[in-house]
C-alpha cells in the first residue's frame, strides 16, 4: 500500500506496479490499497524539507517481514515504536533503551514531541488554538458593545412608554426584564445563525487540513462541546448586555416620562481650548467634533470597533508577508544552491569530481551532515551538526540580526533554538556525542563562537574539517550542494539519479512548486479573516450612522429648512465619521502588529521560526480596506437625508 498523495502526484492506481530499487536490485510491487501512519501525517522526508514533494518521496506499506524481505534484511529492523503506560518516567525509559541498543548503534530517540509529523501537525494547532482564544473574545467583545449603544438609544427612543408602563403599575424588574429578553432574543437568533455559518465553514476548513496533513475527513464531524460553548457565550453576552443597558429604566419618572426628555448639558469641548487651532475650522467641522466628543459611549464603541477590524485586516494579510519573506530568506538569500544530494554512506571528498564534471553543473561544495547530541551542565538536545567549506557560498549563515556569520575553522556555530534549550551563549563549551546508525559513538567538546538563526529546520554549524574531526577522520562529506545551469537542470538531474551511492536529491525548485500546491488552507483562512474584519468593521461604522441620523433627525431636518442642501448634510455626518472611524484606522494598525507578533509567538515551533515580518503595502491594504467599509457604511447609512419629512419631523411633540 502507498500513500494517497504519492499515488495521485505519480498517476499511480490500484493493480499498477511500483519498482523498489535496494542495492543495485530492482523488485516490483503492486499497489493493492491506500493508507496513511502517524508518524506521516505531514510527509516530508526530513527537518531539512521546507514541504512535502509526493512525486520524489512517499510511503509504502507493507508486512514487516515482506520488507526484510524485499531489503534482504532477514530478522533486522531499524526502528521501535515505544508506547508508555500513563505516569512513566519518559527520559527514563528512553535512556535505558538507548543503554540496552547502545552495541547495536542506536542512532536517536524521540519523543512524540519532536516526532517531525507531529511538530508540524502541533504547531499548526498551536497556532489555530491561539487565534481561537483571542478571536472570540474580540468578536463578542464587539458585539456586546454594538448591543448596548442600540439597546440604550431604544430606551432612549421608549423613554414615553417605558413611563406610562411604570405609571399602569409595572416595576422596575418587569421592564428590565422585557429589555433584557429582547437582547437575550438578538442573541439567540445571531447565535443559531452564526452556528449554522460556523459548521459550514468548519467542515470546509476540515477538508482542507485533512488534505493538507493526509489525515481522514471524519475529523470533519460536528464539535457539540464548541457549538453548546458557542451558543452559552452569545447568551451569556446578550443577557449581561441588557441587565447593564436596562438600568436606565431605573431613572424614569413616570411624570417626567410624559415630557420630551430634556436636552443634555452642552459644554465646551477641550478643543476649544486649544483657540488657534479652533479658529481654522468651519462651522461644520465645529459640529462634527462637539457631536462626536459629547458622545463619548458611542465614539468609543465606534473607534474600538474599527481598530479592531483594521487589525485583524493587518493579521489576515500579514501571513502572506510571513510566507515570502521565508520564502525569499531560505530559498533565495540563505540558501543558494539549487540540489543538495545526499550519499548513503559518507564518501571521500575527491569522489565529487565525478558530479563536478556532469555537464551544465557550475559550483560544487560539499557538506558533511553528522547527527548529534549536545550535551550541557546536564542538559542534552539532539541536533544535526552541519560541515560546510569556511568560504561557502552556496549556503549562508546569519546570526539573530540577520548580520552574516562565517564558519570559523575551529569552534561551534549553535542553532539559536538549540542554543536556547541548552542555555548556552558564546564561549561556552559543549560537549558533542555523535549518534551515528553503525559504529561506536564519539565524544568532543566545542567552543560556541556564534549563534545561528534558520527560518527553516534545524541543524547546527563547523567547518567541514572541524566536522571530520568530530568524528576522527579525515575528508570525508555526506553530501554535496550544486549550482546548475538552468537550462541543463533536468538532464543534471536524471545523471544524478543512475548514480548508485546517491540516496537523496532535494531541488529547491521543486519544493518550491511543492509549496505553491499547499497554499489551499492558507488562502482559504486569510480570506475568512478578511471577510469577518470587513463585515464587523461595516456593521460598527453602519450602526453608529444609523443611531446618529435617527436621534439627529430634527437636528438635520433644521440644518435643511436653514439652507444646508443634502450634500451638506451628508457631508456634516460623514466629518463625524471620519474623526472617529480614520483614528481607529490609524489606532488599528499598531495594534494588527501586537496581534501578529502574539500569534507568532504561540505559532512558531522547533521546526519554523517565524518573524513579524509585515510590508508598508500590507498596511496600505489594511487601511484601504478600512476606509472602503467606513464609506460604505456611511453612504448606506445617508440615504434617509434625502427623505426627510421636513414638517413631520420638525412638528412640536411637547
Amino acid at each position: 500500500m502507498v500513500d494517497q498523495a504519492y499515488l495521485e502526484a505519480n498517476g499511480l492506481s490500484f493493480n499498477d506496479t511500483v519498482s523498489i530499487i535496494n542495492a543495485g536490485r530492482k523488485v516490483e510491487l503492486i499497489v493493492v490499497g491506500t493508507a496513511i501512519s502517524p508518524e506521516f501525517t505531514f510527509i516530508m522526508k526530513d527537518a531539512a524539507s521546507f514541504m512535502p514533494d509526493p512525486e520524489t518521496f512517499g510511503l509504502v506499506m507493507m508486512p514487516l517481514n515482506q520488507a526484510q524481505q524485499v531489503l534482504d534484511l532477514p530478522g533486522q529492523i531499524n526502528q521501535v515504536l515505544i508506547k508508555l503506560t500513563p505516569g512513566a518516567d519518559e527520559e527514563k525509559v528512553a535512556a535505558e533503551v538507548e543503554a540496552i541498543l547502545a552495541p547495536y548503534g542506536n542512532l536517536t530517540s524521540y519523543p512524540l514531541k519532536d516526532q517531525l509529523s507531529n511538530a508540524v501537525l502541533q504547531g499548526e494547532l498551536d497556532s489555530l488554538k491561539a487565534v481561537a482564544r483571542f478571536m472570540p473574545a474580540l468578536f463578542l467583545g464587539i458585539a456586546a458593545a454594538i448591543q448596548m449603544v442600540m439597546l440604550g438609544r431604544m430606551i432612549r427612543a421608549q423613554r414615553l412608554q417605558i413611563g406610562i408602563m411604570k405609571a399602569l403599575g409595572y416595576n422596575n424588574r418587569q421592564i428590565m426584564t422585557l429589555y433584557t429578553a429582547y437582547s437575550l432574543s438578538t442573541s439567540l437568533i445571531g447565535s443559531l445563525l452564526g452556528t449554522l455559518l460556523g459548521m459550514g465553514l468548519a467542515s470546509a476548513m476540515s477538508g482542507l487540513y485533512a488534505d493538507f496533513f493526509n489525515l481522514p475527513r471524519a475529523i470533519g464531524g460536528i464539535n457539540s462541546f464548541a457549538v453548546l460553548s458557542g451558543l452559552g457565550l452569545s447568551l451569556l453576552v446578550g443577557a449581561s448586555s441588557g441587565l447593564f443597558v436596562s438600568r436606565g429604566v431605573l431613572a424614569i419618572n413616570p411624570a417626567e416620562a410624559m415630557r420630551p426628555e430634556p436636552p443634555k448639558m452642552a459644554g465646551s469641548i477641550f478643543l476649544e481650548r486649544v483657540t488657534w487651532f479652533w479658529r481654522q475650522l468651519d462651522s461644520t467641522w465645529r459640529m462634527s467634533l462637539r457631536t462626536a466628543l459629547r458622545n463619548r459611549g458611542r465614539f468609543a464603541t465606534v473607534l474600538a470597533g474599527v481598530t479592531v477590524s483594521v487589525g485583524m485586516l493587518v493579521i489576515s494579510l500579514f501571513t502572506n508577508d510571513i510566507v515570502d519573506y521565508m520564502i525569499q530568506k531560505q530559498y533565495y538569500v540563505n540558501q543558494r544552491h539549487d540540489y543538495l544530494v545526499r550519499f548513503e554512506n559518507p564518501v571521500q571528498e575527491s569522489n565529487l569530481t565525478e558530479i563536478f564534471c556532469i555537464d551544465g553543473v557550475i559550483r560544487t561544495e560539499p557538506i558533511f551532515e553528522i547527527p548529534v547530541k549536545i550535551n550541557f551542565q546536564g542538559k542534552s538536545e539532539d541536533d544535526l551538526l552541519q560541515g560546510i567549506p569556511q568560504d561557502a557560498t552556496l549556503k549562508l549563515l546569519e546570526d539573530r540580526q540577520e548580520r552574516p556569520l562565517r564558519v570559523p575553522n575551529v569552534g561551534l556555530l549553535i542553532n539559536e533554538k538549540t542554543a536556547a534549550k541548552l542555555g548556552v551563549r558564546e564561549g561556552d563549551r559543549v560537549e558533542v556525542e555523535t549518534r551515528f546508525n553503525t559504529g561506536p559513538k564519539r565524544l568532543s567538546e566545542l567552543t560556541i563562537v556564534g549563534v545561528s538563526r534558520q527560518l527553516v529546520g534545524s541543524g547546527s554549524f563547523v567547518s567541514l574539517g572541524q566536522a571530520n574531526l568530530v568524528i576522527q577522520e579525515r575528508r570525508l562529506v555526506s553530501g554535496v550542494m550544486l549550482k546548475v545551469d538552468p537550462g541543463l537542470a533536468a538532464t543534471v538531474e536524471e545523471k544524478l539519479d543512475d548514480m548508485n551511492r546517491v540516496a537523496s536529491i532535494l531541488s529547491r525548485q521543486k519544493e518550491l512548486d511543492t509549496f505553491n500546491e499547499y497554499t489551499g488552507v492558507m488562502i482559504y483562512s486569510i480570506t475568512i479573516m478578511v471577510a469577518f474584519a470587513v463585515v464587523m468593521g461595516f456593521a460598527i461604522v453602519y450602526n453608529a450612522s444609523m443611531i446618529s441620523f435617527i436621534e439627529r433627525k430634527r437636528e438635520l431636518a433644521a440644518l435643511r429648512v436653514l439652507g444646508f442642501t443634502n450634500r451638506e448634510v451628508s457631508v456634516l455626518l460623514l466629518k463625524e465619521n471620519l474623526l472617529q472611524s480614520l483614528l481607529g484606522v490609524a489606532v488599528g494598525l499598531p495594534f494588527g502588529r501586537l496581534l501578529g507578533q502574539a500569534y507568532i509567538n504561540t505559532a512558531s515551533t522547533d521546526l519554523f521560526t517565524m518573524p513579524v515580518v509585515i510590508y508598508p503595502m500590507t498596511y496600505v491594504w489594511a487601511a484601504l480596506g478600512g476606509i472602503l467599509f467606513i464609506a460604505a457604511a456611511h453612504l448606506l447609512a445617508v440615504r434617509g437625508v434625502r427623505g426627510l419629512d421636513l414638517v413631520n419631523v420638525l412638528k412640536n411633540g411637547d
